[in-house]
């Protein structure tokens, strides 16, 4: 597909592709101008093979997430207390202190 400059700025909008990584590969390009993939930095420095477009080479890389955000949720809000105890206390009766009865 051929790609325009307002496809790179929506995915640069989006999150689909990392800007500071786009910036660094193409630090001399500006925002009207679609690179070549003979204007990439990589390619340049010959740690590239090249022949393949930019920006599918960007959207094939996926961003790094967040580290919380492929792990479950929580059910319950620790807060509101519910749930804050956890597991191992489930099911169990407290003993009340009679040293201070």
């Amino acid at each position: 597909m051929k790609y325009t400059a307002r496809h790179i700025q929506r995915f640069l909008e989006q999150g689909k592709i990392d800007p500071t990584l786009w910036k660094n590969h193409f630090p001399s390009l500006l925002p009207t101008q679609v690179p070549g993939c003979e204007e990439c930095s990589e390619y340049k420095e010959r740690i590239c093979p090249g022949g393949k477009d930019p920006v599918e080479c960007f959207l094939a890389m996926k961003p790094d997430g967040e580290p919380g955000e492929n792990q479950k949720k929580k059910k319950r809000d620790p807060m509101l207390g519910l749930g804050a105890r956890g597991h191992s206390a489930r099911g169990t009766v407290l003993n009340r202190d009679q040293s201070k009865m």
